[in-house]
């Protein structure tokens, strides 16, 4: 009797059906981010753009959740140009701001504060996550 052969069978199965969960993981993911999503809208492009995903690496896998915008990464990290409890930036001993690429001389710059999703909807998700991935191998 040829033992080998129903274990590789099971193993494929296994393999198929994980990918079948996380791309259910990457439907809840997706969903989440979305409907929790932090900032203001104004044309609900960036909102519309949050999609996931899982990318099949031989038998790795990776489930995604990412910004479709350019600017998502400003929405998740913020630019880093703001002035204390986000007060816009203005010049102190001058009349107007200046650097180095700007088109003209400003009288004031006023940044934007982080409003990140894509890692809270992780870090709400990924015990949950981990622990259906353990049961489906147990089973």
């Amino acid at each position: 009797m040829d033992i080998q052969r129903p274990a590789q069978d099971f193993v494929k199965r296994k393999i198929a059906g994980l990918f079948m969960l996380l791309q259910n993981w990457s439907g809840t993911l997706e969903n989440y981010a979305k409907q929790n999503a932090p900032w203001k809208d104004r044309t609900g492009h960036a909102r519309q753009g949050i999609h996931s995903g899982v990318d099949n690496y031989g038998n790795r896998f990776v489930l995604y959740l990412s910004h479709g915008m350019k600017y998502g990464g400003y929405l998740e990290m913020g630019t880093g140009i703001y002035g204390p409890e986000g007060r816009p930036i203005k010049p102190v001993n001058k009349k107007a701001l200046y650097w180095p690429g700007a088109p003209h001389p400003v009288k004031s710059v006023k940044g934007m504060q982080a409003k990140p999703i894509i890692g809270p909807t992780i870090n709400a998700h990924i015990d949950r996550i981990k622990d259906t991935v353990k049961d489906f191998w147990r089973n």
